[in-house]
């Protein structure tokens, strides 16, 4: 039978990068600037903009790191 566990090479470590919560911060932000602009009667067409540019700033903000991962610093 087979080792079910595998392990990585030590350079796989340093070009990982970990998920940091505030990675998510534009989900909250985009919420307050929804209530703040329902609060100001806006119009739909105005809190839907809102809502896509928050949710596609969240998404990306999320993705970014795996997409582009921090290089291995030499030292």
């Amino acid at each position: 039978m087979t080792n079910a566990t595998t392990t990585s090479p030590a350079g796989d470590a340093a070009r990982t990068t970990p998920f940091r919560a505030i990675q998510l911060l534009p989900a909250p932000v985009t919420v307050v600037a929804l209530g703040i602009a329902a609060g100001h009667d806006l119009g739909a067409t105005h809190l839907a903009v809102i809502a896509v540019v928050g949710t596609l700033a969240t998404i990306g903000s999320a993705l970014l790191p795996t997409l582009r991962p921090r290089h291995a610093e030499v030292g």
